[in-house]
């Protein structure tokens, strides 16, 4: 049997763990991170390794061809595999989880300032745009340990989210209703609690709005619809406030 690499997901958040296992091959496994991706840690598992446990790093990577991970596990007969992790923010996650659950090629779900990239083929596009951004908590706490005093800092966002599924066939027409089911689908579910973010229910009365127009001889397809997801923004750092202050002593007079 080929050697393969085995992940637990597709997609996670920074700063969250995830197990990876070689199977096939000839053990032990010993596993890696390519170089030139979103980087992290990884750690194996038992003597000889069996599985791996990769952690993703604490912040999302700004640049997008940066923003997946590769890992590769070498066999004792030097047989490579590799598996890759894209690492993102709730709002990347929310996208992976329809493009996932319709089956479309990266890219085809996208994040979008004011634009939409419209459709040169027959294929399916949906565009996922920010239209409001809500902060209703923000907290920072300092914690001690062996690595000095940390700042953990967070803050709780409510997105209002708009959907536009596109395209130059009847693709749009008639998929719009599975961008609805991805987002209640189980891998969704188990996206949320992966990774700590709420896709919110369909609001009262929200409905596919028809944006559908006429170009040339072409009538590309467009419905619009918005939904909600909450989440949380955390940045954890050294916090040199408290080292500044000399010890305290307390003198007593007999």
């Amino acid at each position: 049997m080929s050697l393969s690499l085995s992940v637990s997901v597709t997609a996670m958040a920074p700063g969250r763990l995830t197990a990876v296992a070689g199977t096939g091959g000839t053990p032990p496994y010993t596993y890696s991170i390519i170089a030139g991706g979103a980087g992290g840690s990884i750690s194996p598992v038992g003597d000889p390794s069996t599985e791996a446990i990769y952690t993703a790093p604490s912040a999302m990577p700004t640049n997008p061809a940066q923003q997946s991970v590769t890992i590769k596990v070498v066999d004792d007969d030097l047989a490579e595999a590799t598996a890759q992790i894209m690492i993102g923010d709730p709002l990347l996650l929310f996208c992976e989880i329809i493009q996932r659950e319709l089956g479309l090629a990266d890219g085809r779900v996208y994040l979008y300032n004011q634009k939409i990239m419209m459709p040169k083929d027959d294929g399916i596009w949906i565009a996922v745009g920010v239209l409001n951004c809500k902060p209703f908590g923000n907290t920072n706490r300092t914690e001690t340990g062996g690595d000095g005093v940390q700042a953990d800092q967070s803050v709780n966002m409510l997105a209002n989210l708009s959907l536009d599924v596109t395209s130059r066939s009847t693709a749009a027409l008639f998929r719009k209703e599975e961008v609805i089911m991805a987002l209640a689908s189980t891998y969704a579910v188990q996206q949320q609690q992966r990774n700590s973010f709420f896709i919110g229910k369909l609001p009262s009365g929200g409905q596919f709005v028809n944006l559908s127009s006429v170009d040339g001889a072409a009538i590309p397809y467009r419905f619009n619809i918005s939904v909600n997801v909450q989440y949380f923004a955390r940045k954890v750092k050294e916090d040199p406030y408290f080292d500044e202050f000399a010890a305290v002593q307390v003198t007593t007079e007999s």
